[in-house]
């Protein structure tokens, strides 16, 4: 009962963390749910991923939020882009600590996106 309790727990925390009460996996905004309508028009062909979700806004600030407050990566420079798919790493580190410190950070995220590295030494 008390590892129930404590996985319950953390599934809470996760959801909290993302704004989410039900589930921890982010929603496909172009896929209408019971009650609403879709946020975008339908496309003849299968629909790109999506830039502007609320999911994707928070993860991309909470990301950002984790590399700039970071004081390995002071001198760093990386920019996230955050879509329905992946989470995208670009931009520069002075060297391999920086660069794993980044990966390290946003390791926690792949439960949602897929990294992309792209990041490159100054």
């Amino acid at each position: 009962m008390l590892r129930v309790s404590m996985f319950l727990s953390a599934v809470l925390l996760v959801a909290a963390c993302f704004g989410q009460s039900h589930d921890p996996q982010p929603t496909n905004p172009s896929t209408p749910s019971a009650g609403t309508e879709a946020q975008h028009s339908p496309q003849a062909a299968a629909p790109a991923p999506q830039t502007d979700s609320s999911a994707n806004r928070r993860i991309h600030d909470s990301i950002a939020d984790l590399l700039s407050s970071d004081p390995v990566l002071s001198s760093a420079d990386v920019e996230v882009a955050v879509d329905d798919r992946n989470i995208t790493l670009s931009g520069s580190v002075e060297n391999q600590a920086q660069h794993q410190r980044v990966l390290e950070l946003t390791a926690q995220y792949t439960r949602w996106r897929r990294i992309v590295d792209k990041i490159q030494m100054k």
